[in-house]
């Protein structure tokens, strides 16, 4: 049987280590960029993730970067799970990232096991 491969987008080097860890434990393969621009030309590059994680912020000097991530994700690759992981709330940030494509928003900080949770979910949508 195949890994499921996730596709880790923050530029938080410590949440990206434990996140990493965390999934690679639960038998993920996981492949982390931690600037907008790679991150784009991850998810639009020729190898397919069953699902992508990405943070909303970036950079201060361009916030938000993550909804035009997750449109393009969701674009590239319709059939993977694409979660919006911010800690910013409210819901016009859910409703922005639901309407980009996003299948989920989980909020800094949470369970690794909620996190976990919400993309296996999202993995298994029809």
């Amino acid at each position: 049987m195949t890994a499921p491969r996730l596709l880790l987008l923050d530029d938080d080097a410590a949440i990206v280590a434990v996140v990493k860890r965390y999934f690679e434990g639960r038998g993920f393969e996981v492949e982390t960029r931690a600037d907008a621009d790679a991150a784009l030309v991850a998810v639009e590059s020729e190898r397919p993730f069953d699902a992508v994680v990405c943070d909303l912020h970036f950079t201060p000097a361009c916030l938000g970067e993550g909804f035009e991530i997750v449109g393009r994700a969701r674009a590239a690759r319709p059939e993977a799970a694409v979660l919006l992981f911010t800690a910013a709330v409210g819901d016009a940030v859910r409703l922005e990232a639901l309407r980009r494509g996003a299948d989920d928003v989980v909020t800094k900080p949470t369970p690794l096991a909620a996190l976990h949770d919400a993309t296996q979910r999202a993995m298994k949508k029809p």
